[in-house]
């Protein structure tokens, strides 16, 4: 795998040019809205001029975020209310000539309702192809190429080339961008949808940032428990955090809540294992799978082992638990400050506080470190389907990558969200009473990551460290802050052959499957994936038996996981040449 690397000249005009995602509108929260027309001050400025907009119609997630308060927070209430950063957004496109209309759908229907769509034939112009909350994509990648071959989705790589000013084919084509989305590039040559992108810089080399297990300091710090290094150590702590009632509800119900169906949980990587039951590893380049590992057993063992000792959420009411302070631990991103905002404790008790933690679970095996690329192909993915106008198209690509648009997703407005430093760095205000700023002092604007168009985010690691140390501030650390959660951080950048890694995504490290490996995968997915995840939750909640591994092992090579790995390998092959 390709470490770190020095950023490239080429920084500065990306700064310009970064592309990151937004555009949706309003709906209730227990279903999609009627698709409606967003509307804005220029847009009505427009409409007295006689100049006419552009529609361009969009199917997305209605995404959401919580505020100081713990409220729930959507986009659509952004879009519904009084929000200044909606209604810059309205405007900035307006000016362009361009209006939304938008169907957004909650997050936990939007599977069912895009693939009802695609089957009735979809009307919209712009799609969210990956928007679910399930571990499987939301449109399988055969569903995809069916789309291609109907020519009911058009190539994007023409539409930067024909209908571009030139920022968006930039950005795709010679730009950081272009890192990303030659993974997409297809068999023909073309690339039908785009992926999300993160592009990190901590003093001047590009980091990516790290997901992983992260552990409540609040209570270690109440009960005088140091951070435990091993797993040994770790189940210590988890025990007496029930044991000493570190919630003061007097119920032993202080639990872990983490997928324990699947690797990339963070405890996983405490036993050396990859995040994905087939993944590439990080130093050797090599595709292989956790099954094979060295440390499968051992970490098998210590799940049951939290499992039997009650100290693992099985009833699948992790949030309901997180909310009602019962959860002692979490996987999530290392850099996290949204975690806490949710968790209700009683008063008088410290506030919660969530650090990263990497504990070693088999002596010999090196604990790893989840880590995103430098320059991080995201899980989201758009496409743009054959009703759209082209060149409605492209003047929002062109909107995209430009600095006006990277500057409100991330930061918002200034002396809204934001203000400049005497360095010329832009900084995020502490959260006040006003709801959007306490989000945006913690997260980027509600219209990218899962929502409606894809987000290429340009993060200053350095300046996140200080954001996410001061989110502390103001959510009950006044005189340190989240400090302990960014030096976490700042220790693996600054010492980064200390730490060994784990690929966060391999999926996002590989070329474009060609069509005869996508008709494989989906073969021996349908049924491997269930198996093993199946066999993985059976084995951790004792309902199978580990004396059986060898039968085990013998059905998951039967149901194709060899050929996995191989088609895996060609795959990240052919993304390194």
């Amino acid at each position: 795998m390709q470490r770190t690397k020095k950023f490239q000249k080429v920084w500065a005009a990306v700064l310009s040019a970064a592309m990151i995602a937004g555009t949706l509108t309003g709906c209730a929260k227990e279903s999609g809205t009627e698709p409606g027309e967003t509307g804005s001050a220029a847009a009505s400025a427009a409409a007295e001029a006689g100049e006419e907009l552009t529609t361009i119609k969009i199917l997305g997630v209605d995404n959401k975020a919580t505020d100081d308060s713990g409220n729930a927070v959507y986009l659509s209430d952004w879009v519904n209310g009084d929000s200044k950063m909606w209604q810059k957004l309205t405007d900035d496109l307006a000016e362009r000539g361009l209006r939304l209309e938008l169907d957004l759908i909650p997050e936990d229907q939007y599977e069912t309702v895009v693939q009802t769509q695609i089957a009735a034939g979809l009307t919209c112009d712009i799609v969210n192809i990956n928007g679910s909350t399930s571990n499987k994509r939301t449109v399988d990648y055969k569903t995809l190429m069916n789309l291609v071959k109907q020519g009911k989705l058009v190539a994007l790589n023409d539409i930067w080339d024909n209908y571009s000013d030139g920022t968006a084919k930039e950005f795709f084509t010679t730009g950081f961008g272009s890192e990303v989305e030659k993974l997409n590039v297809m068999e023909d040559g073309n690339i039908y949808w785009l992926s999300a992108c993160t592009i990190g810089d901590y003093n001047g080399d590009v980091w990516g940032g790290f997901t992983g297990s992260m552990i409540r300091k609040d209570w270690l710090d109440k009960l005088g428990l140091e951070k435990p290094e091993t797993t040994d150590e770790l189940f210590d702590v988890l025990s007496a955090f029930q044991t000493q009632d570190a919630n003061e509800n007097g119920e032993p119900d202080e639990i872990v809540t983490v997928d324990y169906n699947t690797f990339g949980n963070g405890i996983a990587q405490f036993f050396g294992l990859g995040t994905q039951a087939c993944f590439v590893d990080y130093n050797t380049g090599k595709a292989t799978s956790p099954w094979y590992q060295d440390g499968v057993k051992d970490y098998i063992a210590f799940m049951k082992k939290l499992c039997d000792a009650g100290l693992l959420e099985t009833s699948g009411q992790g949030n309901e638990k997180k909310a009602e302070n019962k959860v002692s631990m979490i996987s999530s991103w290392w850099i996290s400050t949204w975690d806490e905002p949710g968790v209700i404790v009683k008063e008088g008790q410290a506030a919660p506080y969530f650090v990263g933690t990497l504990c070693r679970g088999v002596e010999g095996i090196d604990p790893l470190v989840t880590r995103q690329n430098g320059i991080q192909k995201g899980t989201y993915e758009y496409a743009v389907t054959s009703n759209a106008d082209k060149a409605a198209i492209g003047k929002l690509l062109d909107y995209l990558a430009s600095e006006e648009y990277s500057v409100l997703s991330e930061f918002g407005i200034e002396g809204y969200t934001y203000e400049v430093t005497e360095d010329g760095k832009k900084k995020k205000l502490p959260a006040n009473d006003i709801s959007e700023v306490q989000i945006m002092s913690k997260l980027p604007a509600l219209w990218v990551n899962n929502s409606i168009l894809p987000r290429v985010e340009v993060t200053d690691r350095a300046q996140e460290l200080i954001t996410c140390e001061e989110a502390g501030l103001t959510m009950g650390y006044p005189d340190t802050g989240f400090k302990e959660k960014a030096e976490v951080i700042k220790d693996i950048y600054e010492n980064e052959e200390k730490y060994s890694y784990a690929i966060m995504d391999t999926e996002a490290n590989l070329a474009a499957a060609t069509e005869e490996e996508t008709e494989r995968m989906t073969e021996i997915k349908a049924d491997f994936d269930t198996y093993y995840q199946e066999l993985l939750t059976k084995l951790i909640l004792g309902q199978a038996s580990m004396d059986d591994w060898d039968s085990y092992i013998g059905d998951m090579k039967e149901l194709g996981l060899d050929e996995l790995i191989s088609i895996t390998q060609e795959r990240y092959d052919r993304a390194q040449q």
